[in-house]
């Protein structure tokens, strides 16, 4: 019989809720479509929508609480020039759009972007244009977002009809601009050159910003080149990685090798910062991260990926990593939040939640703001087939035993143990819990399964749905095949 220890003296870190935290890119329908009505980009007064924006999402991002939402890319960063994006709609001109191939027409832009953060009560996390664009174009948007003088960009902004400052703290030192699939690629040298000049002339005009390097996968020369360099100046660096999921294996078990991802990173930043001597904490930010099928879904054809119950298993994996490493990982977003390989998605008029929609919102809601505590899970049955794809690529870089029991486990302020489990057999799997404490009541059993290849679409909308169940304060535990499992229980 598996068996799940929780050790709830073992704190390993306060979970950060910025781990939950959303993207939104200008990409597909995810801002057109998704945010506002594909059909009316300016502002609309219809019922279906709030101050402009789809009423159905504002509700739904509402219900989801994320802390920060990136913008406005991804790889449309590279060529996106923010004054396009500003001012009177009639004066705006449509630009193409060399990452996706589209044009955009930036009816959606600065001020659009942060009014609909205020209205889903997030926080607005932007990305500067290290592609084709400079440090005078970027100090220009910081101090038009930020500054409170009377200087020409802060009256600009006025000019515009928002008179306070959007005060906005995080900003990425630009986005994979190691890549070939860049706009304006070019080396760590030349990259690490320009983030600490950028880096020292964005602190001279706001001190108060917190910056994020540009990071590939944390396992690299290109990080570990970066940070030796830039690690004095920045207070996150960037990680980005997809998973993909040909098989249900591959959806549930690939997370997995951003677990050593982030070791690896974790080990050269305090190496960069030891030989630095730089005493504050730089923490990982790991600003892109989901499963997706690229073969399927590509991206100059918008990413709509539908997704089904192993990809469901594979982003609850992928945040039980986050929560396992909440002493290094502070800020995580999942790419992307609406239509574009995202946990829900739109028609005119209809929203469906998708199945990976279901551990993003319940970790969200239960596992925020408490403290991670070690977890182990014992005498488990593993996966021995054969691994392909991406799988067979990292081979070295997953853990050697793939059990089918993955798991989380977070104890809240009132002293709640939350323990996330995802059984990824295509059988039940009957555990022991074994934990060093008492258990006071069972509060809740939170489940959701089904077969592999389940979706929720617009015509079946909960076809996959979490059911909600009394939890005794049996240590025995059965957790059903191809499911995701929250229990409860007060100490």
């Amino acid at each position: 019989m598996a068996s799940l220890s929780i050790t709830t003296k073992h704190t390993i870190a306060p979970v950060d809720r910025k781990i939950f935290s959303g993207f939104v890119e200008h990409m597909g329908r995810c801002v057109y479509g998704g945010l506002v009505p594909a059909s009316h980009p300016e502002v609309s007064t219809s019922d279906e929508c709030v101050e402009g924006f789809r009423k159905d999402v504002v509700d739904t991002f509402r219900e989801l609480k994320p802390p920060l939402v990136r913008y406005p890319g991804g790889n449309y960063c590279a060529n996106f020039n923010w004054r396009d994006g500003v001012g009177p709609m009639n004066e705006r001109k449509p630009r193409l759009d060399l990452a996706w191939h589209n044009t955009e027409p930036n009816t959606f832009g600065t001020n659009e972007f942060v009014a609909w953060c205020r209205v889903t009560d997030v926080e607005p996390f932007f990305c500067l244009n290290m592609g084709t664009g400079d440090l005078r174009e970027a100090l220009a948007w910081i101090e038009y977002c930020n500054s409170d003088a009377d200087s020409y960009y802060a009256n600009l902004r006025r000019s515009h009809g928002v008179e306070k400052p959007h005060n906005i703290k995080y900003w990425c030192l630009g986005n994979e601009v190691y890549g070939d699939w860049q706009v304006a690629q070019i080396s760590k040298e030349v990259y690490a050159a320009q983030a600490i000049q950028w880096a020292k002339a964005i602190r001279f005009l706001d001190p108060s910003v917190k910056l994020v390097l540009c990071g590939q996968h944390g396992y690299n020369d290109w990080d570990e080149y970066v940070l030796q360099q830039c690690v004095e100046w920045v207070d996150f660096h960037s990680i980005h990685l997809y998973s993909d999921q040909k098989t249900h294996e591959q959806a549930v078990f690939a997370p997995r090798i951003a677990e050593t991802c982030i070791v690896w990173t974790q080990a050269m930043i305090d190496k960069a910062r030891h030989a630095k001597k730089v005493k504050k904490q730089v923490k990982i930010c790991f600003d892109e991260w989901n499963v997706w099928n690229p073969q399927d879904y590509p991206g100059d054809e918008g990413h709509e990926e539908v997704y089904n119950v192993s990809d469901m298993l594979g982003v609850a994996v992928w945040l039980h990593i986050f929560v396992r490493h909440a002493d290094i990982v502070e800020i995580a977003c999942i790419a992307q939040s609406v239509n574009v390989l995202a946990p829900i998605r739109t028609k005119e008029g209809d929203l469906v939640k998708q199945t990976t929609w279901w551990p993003y919102v319940l970790m969200s809601q239960y596992l925020r703001g408490g403290r991670s505590v070690s977890t182990h899970v014992n005498s488990c049955s593993s996966f021995t087939g054969e691994l392909t794809g991406q799988l067979a690529l990292f081979e070295n870089m997953l853990p050697s035993d793939l059990k089918h029991l993955d798991m989380a486990a977070v104890v809240s302020e009132d002293n709640v143990l939350t323990i996330s489990v995802v059984n990824a057999k295509l059988e039940d799997i009957e555990a022991d819990l074994s934990i060093d404490a008492e258990f006071k009541a069972g509060l809740e059993k939170i489940e959701v399964s089904g077969e592999p290849g389940d979706v929720n679409t617009f015509e079946d909308k909960e076809k996959v749905v979490p059911v909600r169940s009394e939890l005794s304060t049996d240590k025995k535990v059965t957790f059903k095949r191809c499911s995701y499992t929250m229990l409860r229980y007060q100490l």
